[in-house]
């Protein structure tokens, strides 16, 4: 029966598969599963559906396209053949991106499996997309009594218009002839443009012709120097598009034993169709920049770089450390790619001193940093460079005369990308002879087996011209690279030396590369000169020309991918990028938020149980103390809490409580010490609640509290003539009561310790528990109260006043 293949299109026109039994395609007619299956003869059952949508759902619109089968037989004794088919295409609903293909019976003149099989979609006579599928030809469904062959139906469409032209137009054979030869060029042409054509199919073009011509002669159907100026003119057409020809992979062209210098060639990929290493190559006999070897011993230099020139496996991040009031950059590098080669560094030595981010986008490396550490060795010294190697190569030796501080270490890359640490003034040599591949400098180790070395933690007590690094105890722009037990590198930099970036002490560093699994890191360069790229992108801040210029430097620290190359898409990558950055800045509010404007808006967060919560409110707390706004500064948005019994909830008295609430935390001016952080729900705005953060007590916060809700009141202190004491507070009023047992006819004091009212109070009559006493209480502006009677009783007393001021201790 006929079955469907769906297909979901990326957002580069990419399929990408919905399921992976849509993938194939197999005739075994005992399957009972979600695969294609026909019988031999029966031309209905080659008919594959097919349904094209788009990533977010939406059909794949097919208005304007054709769709065209192409396929690389399966292996045979016989040959390598290929089949190109345009005729089996029928849409069914285009805009809704569904269309039957009836797949032709040459399709099936071998048992096996399709070496690739896909549909090839059209729109005004360009590749759109290929969509790839698994084809499996199984013994009992070949068609016999076909002999397997390349087969283009374009092709064979044009030859049999040939031989019925000569059937009917003998007398005008020439014309018959050019037209056939243009016809001929006009879908070579076409093949070019699609990528579909390759030196196997432009020779089998070439047999077919020559074939047409045995049976041209036989027919008697031209003359002999007619057929002889057709046949050259063909060849000549094979000739010039054999000159230029497409390979799927890098291995396939390399395979390709016709290719000669002179010659032009495309891939589509590097190990495979669209991996991101298509690129074109010129045919030398010597190799000449980024050139690979051809097994005819020729070189193919690549040229351009049509596809990505970035490692996808390589990943930044950007993080606000909020208690080093310091944003981070975090590099990941993986040891391998993803098609297990060994992704190596490279140092580069610029005689023409070039900012690091220049270099980055003209070389279009994936990471730039700047490179070798160097040092100044007594008063008047320029600084020197210790040993720097590149692929296997010395670049630069280590000052022989000189003595290196203790503390400062060459680093070496070995083979399979281990580092080794030598110490800073060993002779290049020696770490070339033991298999040292590329070689830097750097300060200090700061961690040694996972623990931070002493290093990160005192200073040398040598001058601080023999000081690597600078002093370990003081902020500064840092950088450094660390190696994982697995062979991952991390690198992690640092801004500083602004109003809103303090930097991080060695300590601090290496104390990021513990957290981060790292067993060894070394401090590198960092300072004016750190200069932290991503594709092209400079990640950290510049801190020449009041943060205009990016440091020129002599050396650099570069991850190249093997296959980059100039192209306008690379720059515009870099710039973009860029764009990304300053954007990012623009907007993450820890960064540049509060240094010009005292208010910004988060949005809407959501946390799903307390710890988050707690979370949520200690970030929002750091980042706004951060503030530089002498105002203080105020942040707002959404909080929603989904889950019950949470401390908002416990503190309005509803623990079931839950739901979306408006959120504001307003920090003070000054040194942004402390602030309050507030919610009120949003569907019901009796419910508020606050909470109070100071970073000078431990800790940090008080308790959530209702909005108007009472809260304890310490420091009263009842005497022992008080007895059913309890006091509580709302904001500024005071309520309290108790029972005085009197024993004294003058002012006696009973309680001190009450909050201070605004003024003395007035004296109070109060009566007895017998009714038939009467005494007076006054509450002074000491906070004291105090009572006299006449006949010693026990007298009830319940007071309620304005406390002096609204501010009020609540617990932390």
């Amino acid at each position: 029966m006929s079955q469907t293949l769906t297909y979901v299109m990326g957002a580069d026109n990419r399929a990408l598969v919905d399921n992976v039994q849509d993938f194939h395609i197999d005739w075994n007619e005992q399957r009972n599963d979600n695969w294609i299956t026909a019988r031999q003869w029966e031309d209905g059952m080659r008919q594959v559906f097919v349904n094209i949508k788009n990533q977010d759902g939406t059909p794949f619109d097919l208005t304007g396209c054709n769709v065209w089968f192409e396929g690389f037989l399966p292996k045979s004794a016989k040959g390598d053949f290929r089949i190109i088919d345009d005729e089996g295409y029928v849409p069914i609903d285009e805009s809704a991106g569904r269309f039957r293909f009836d797949m032709p019976k040459q399709a099936f003149p071998l048992a096996g499996s399709y070496r690739q099989a896909f549909f090839r979609i059209l729109k005004n006579g360009n590749s759109v997309t290929t969509l790839e599928f698994d084809l499996k030809v199984l013994a009992d469904k070949v068609v016999t009594g076909l002999v397997p062959r390349d087969w283009i139906s374009p092709f064979e469409r044009i030859a049999d218009e040939l031989l019925d032209s000569f059937k009917q137009h003998t007398a005008d054979a020439d014309k018959v002839l050019n037209d056939f030869q243009n016809k001929v060029t006009d879908l070579i042409n076409e093949l070019n443009r699609q990528g579909s054509a390759t030196t196997s199919m432009l020779n089998d073009i070439q047999n077919r012709i020559a074939e047409l011509e045995d049976k041209i002669k036989r027919d008697d159907l031209v003359t002999k120097p007619q057929l002889d100026e057709f046949e050259k003119h063909i060849n000549e057409l094979i000739e010039n598009n054999s000159a230029s020809s497409a390979y799927n992979t890098v291995a396939d062209m390399q395979h390709d034993n016709k290719l000669k210098v002179g010659n032009m060639a495309h891939t589509f990929g590097y190990y495979g169709p669209n991996d991101g290493g298509g690129a074109d190559y010129r045919i030398l006999d010597h190799p000449d920049g980024f050139s690979i070897e051809l097994d005819n011993h020729l070189w193919a230099q690549q040229i351009n770089y049509t596809d990505n020139n970035y490692y996808g496996d390589i990943s930044y991040s950007i993080d606000r450390d909020h208690r080093y009031h310091t944003t981070c950059y975090t590099i990941t590098i993986p040891k391998k790619d993803y098609f297990g080669e060994m992704i190596m560094p490279e140092m580069n030595y610029h005689p023409e001193w070039i900012s690091p981010n220049a270099w980055a986008r003209q070389y279009h490396s994936t990471v730039t940093l700047n490179g070798d550490a160097s040092i100044r060795i007594g008063p008047g010294e320029t600084y020197m460079n210790g040993n720097i190697i590149s692929g296997g190569k010395i670049i630069h030796e280590a000052d022989p005369s000189k003595t290196y501080p203790d503390r400062m270490k060459s680093l070496a890359i070995m083979a399979d990308r281990s580092i080794r640490e030598y110490q800073a003034g060993t002779s290049a040599q020696q770490m070339l002879n033991d298999g040292a591949q590329v070689a830097f400098t750097v300060y200090y180790p700061l961690v040694k087996n996972g623990q931070k070395t002493g290093y990160a933690n005192t200073d040398n007590d040598t001058t601080d011209n023999l000081r690597a690094g600078g002093r370990v105890t003081d902020h500064y722009p840092a950088l450094g690279i660390g190696e994982k037990s697995d062979g991952t590198w991390i690198v992690i930099g640092c801004d500083g030396r602004s109003i809103d970036e303090d930097g991080l002490m060695a300590d601090e560093l290496a104390q990021k590369f513990v957290e981060a699994g790292c067993v060894n890191a070394w401090r590198m360069d960092g300072g004016g000169s750190e200069s932290i790229n991503y594709r092209g992108a400079k990640l950290n801040r510049n801190y020449d020309d009041n943060g205009f210029t990016d440091r020129k430097l002599q050396f650099t620290f570069d991850i190249r991918k093997p296959t980059a190359a100039d192209n306008s898409n690379s720059y515009a990558t870099a710039a973009a990028g860029e764009q990304k950055l300053n954007l990012f800045r623009q907007i993450m509010y820890p960064v540049n938020t509060f240094l010009m404007s005292s208010f910004a808006i988060l949005g809407n967060t959501k946390v799903n149980n307390a710890d988050e919560l707690e979370n949520f409110v200690n970030e929002v707390a750091y980042r706004l103390n951060e503030s530089q706004m002498p105002q203080g500064a105020h942040l707002t948005g959404i909080l929603t809490i989904p889950f019950t019994n949470s401390a908002i909830a416990q503190a309005l008295g509803y623990p079931n409580l839950s739901g979306d609430f408006q959120w504001d935390y307003t920090c003070t001016a000054g040194n942004h010490n402390t602030g309050m952080f507030t919610v009120k729900g949003v569907n019901d705005h009796q419910f508020q609640a606050f909470r109070q953060f100071t970073k000078l007590k431990e800790p940090h916060w008080s308790k959530w509290y209702a909005m108007n809700q009472t809260t304890e009141v310490s420091g009263a202190n009842p005497g022992g003539n008080i007895t059913d004491f309890w006091i509580q507070r709302i904001n500024n009023t005071v309520e309290f009561q108790c029972k005085i047992h009197a024993d004294s006819n003058t002012w006696k004091t009973y309680i001190t310790g009450l909050p201070l009212p605004l003024k003395d109070g007035l004296s109070i009559p109060v009566w007895g528990e017998g009714q038939n006493r009467i005494g007076f209480v006054n509450l002074d502006k000491g906070g004291k109260l105090n009572m006299r009677s006449d006949t010693n009783d026990t007298y009830n007393f319940h007071y309620t006043y304005l406390a002096k001021s609204t501010d009020y201790d609540i617990p932390y």
